[in-house]
């Protein structure tokens, strides 16, 4: 399946988004630019409230088990 490169515009069919080391980059840059270098998430289980990078969501992915190596915050709600 041909894929077109959200940084460039590229018809590629390598990655899911980008065409490029080079245009990855650009896009976690513009994704923090956008939404923020942390997110809060919530543990399902506990209900305690992690401090995640975006980066890390992005490029590993986020499961529910992963929460424990992130700091918990506190955020007033």
């Amino acid at each position: 399946m041909v894929k077109t490169c959200v940084i460039c515009g590229k018809k590629h069919n390598c990655r899911e988004y980008t065409c490029s080391d080079e245009c990855h980059e650009l896009f976690k840059q513009k994704l923090v630019k956008e939404f923020g270098e942390y997110k809060i998430v919530v543990d399902a289980v506990t209900g305690k409230e992690h401090q995640v990078p975006l980066v890390d969501i992005f490029e590993k992915g986020l499961k529910q088990e992963d929460l424990k190596n992130y700091p918990v915050v506190d955020v007033k709600k």
